[in-house]
């Protein structure tokens, strides 16, 4: 059970990358879902720190993690945005492709994600978008589930959601500072203790393969995300 769920958990985070009719089923207002002084140190890993807090009206443990990950931002900007490329370093991902590019740095994306008997596939159904937070000098990925009438629940797969979710980028020299915030329900008859327990243990596993993949793959940037760094790069 416990490796079913970590697995469950840690697909969701991968489904972290630069993605009508869609339908919003969250918000990606911070206030809605947690306090800014809420946060409670989990514990620190090879430089990831990552914290907890329960959400506001909700049974679910949101989590944040902080860590400097030793990749260039464009190696890991471009990797997130590769959004057919996932499949190859996701693990147990089986599906994974575009419903709807608006442009450059928004996108929607549909993902299913095989596990282990006796727990059913998870699949997703993702708003995601890249803006300049021009106040704070970050980029930020806001991401959240939507609903989309051409993908509708399947029989035998259940549809998790991503309440709230933010990946905020920096430079760190040739490296890239990230802050990583997220409300995830795997959904379906997992125990909701369980739920919150092990989440707390999946940051640093996600932050980990992303530096990892990053440091070995880059892929050409995209122009609207070329614009948008050098914005960020004029900000200093």
């Amino acid at each position: 059970m416990i490796q079913i769920l970590r697995t469950i958990i840690l697909k969701v985070l991968l489904l972290l990358v630069f993605l009508i009719s869609t339908t919003s089923l969250a918000s990606n207002d911070f206030t809605e879902f947690f306090n800014p002084s809420g946060w409670d140190k989990v514990y620190t890993k090879k430089g990831v720190v990552v914290y907890s807090q329960k959400a506001k009206d909700s049974k679910i443990v949101g989590f944040k993690a902080e860590a400097i990950l030793e990749a260039p931002l464009e190696n890991i900007l471009s990797l997130l945005r590769d959004v057919e490329g996932t499949i190859r370093w996701a693990p147990n991902m089986t599906e994974k492709r575009t419903i709807k590019e608006f442009n450059d740095l928004k996108a929607t994306t549909y993902s299913n994600n095989d596990l282990p008997w006796p727990a059913a596939d998870r699949d997703m159904i993702l708003m995601n978008e890249l803006r300049l937070d021009e106040k704070n000098k970050f980029l930020v990925v806001d991401t959240y589930s939507v609903e989309d009438k051409n993908y509708p629940p399947v029989k035998d797969i259940v549809r998790a959601e991503m309440s709230y979710g933010t990946l905020e980028f920096r430079r760190h020299g040739e490296f890239s500072s990230v802050r990583m915030t997220l409300l995830v329900d795997p959904k379906g008859s997992l125990p909701i203790w369980l739920v919150n327990m092990l989440q707390k243990k999946l940051p640093y596993q996600f932050l980990e393969s992303l530096e990892a993949e990053a440091k070995k793959t880059a892929i050409p940037l995209k122009p609207g995300i070329k614009a948008l760094l050098k914005k960020l790069d004029n900000l200093k």
